[in-house]
C-alpha cells in the first residue's frame, strides 16, 4: 500500500508559501508515515515513523468509509495557470489505484466533498 500526498501554495508572497508531503507505505514487516512541511521557504518538519497497525488500520478504514477505492485515476491537469499549484493525492492498494489533483480554490466547494475528506485525514495523521 502506498499513499502520498503533496499540497503547496503556489506562487504567492515567499513569507507565505506553503509545502506538504505526506507519504505512507506499508512493506512486509513495516509501516511507515513521512511528514515533511515547510513554511516561508524553511523546512519545519521533516519526519519517518513507523506506524502502529492499530492507527494504520484506523486510517485505512475512514479512507475507504470515504470511497477512496471508487476513485479512478484522473489525468494531470493540461492547463498551466500562473501562481496556481495542482496538488494531489495518490493511493495504491493491491491492484486498487486512484489519484486526483485538486487546486486550493477547490477545496472551498461543496462538490468536492469526498475529496476533501480524505485530504482531512491524510492530513491528521500524526505517529
Amino acid at each position: 500500500m502506498e499513499l502520498v500526498w503533496e499540497e503547496s501554495s503556489g506562487a504567492i508572497a515567499p513569507e507565505f508559501r506553503y509545502g506538504k508531503h505526506y507519504r505512507l507505505v506499508t512493506s512486509k514487516n513495516k509501516i511507515l508515515l513521512t511528514r515533511q512541511q515547510s513554511r516561508a521557504g524553511k523546512q519545519i518538519l521533516n519526519e519517518t515513523r513507523e506506524i502502529s497497525a492499530v492507527n494504520y488500520e484506523s486510517w485505512m478504514q475512514k479512507l475507504f468509509n470515504t470511497g477512496i477505492t471508487s476513485l479512478t485515476i484522473e489525468p494531470s491537469p493540461e492547463e498551466t495557470i500562473t501562481g496556481v499549484s495542482y496538488n494531489f493525492v495518490s493511493f495504491k492498494f493491491d491492484s486498487t489505484k486512484s489519484k486526483f489533483y485538486y487546486m486550493l480554490e477547490d477545496k472551498k466547494k461543496p462538490s468536492q466533498k469526498q475529496k476533501i475528506s480524505i485530504i482531512q485525514i491524510i492530513e491528521r495523521m500524526k505517529p
